[in-house]
């Protein structure tokens, strides 16, 4: 779970440089495999999400991730 949140922040450093494709990578990668802890998760990519969502959501690699996000999001209701 740890390694999870540390991909998610580092997916939002990477944004803040300017690497939305960097960014969305980290995210993806935090979206797969075992999850202790899927409110957790969901906080911190939302996060990413939101941050993703402010420099554009036209490119498919950024709507593939908050697909993936979404598709979690309805999982944990």
């Amino acid at each position: 779970m740890r390694n999870a949140e540390a991909r998610v922040t580092l997916g939002v450093v990477a944004l803040r440089q300017g690497d939305i494709e960097q960014a969305v990578n980290y995210g993806d990668q935090a979206l797969v495999g075992d999850r202790i802890s899927l409110p957790s998760l969901l906080m911190c990519s939302r996060e990413l999400g939101r941050a993703i969502r402010q420099v554009g959501t036209s490119l498919p690699e950024v709507k593939g991730y908050l697909g993936r996000l979404r598709s979690i999001e309805r999982r944990q209701d």
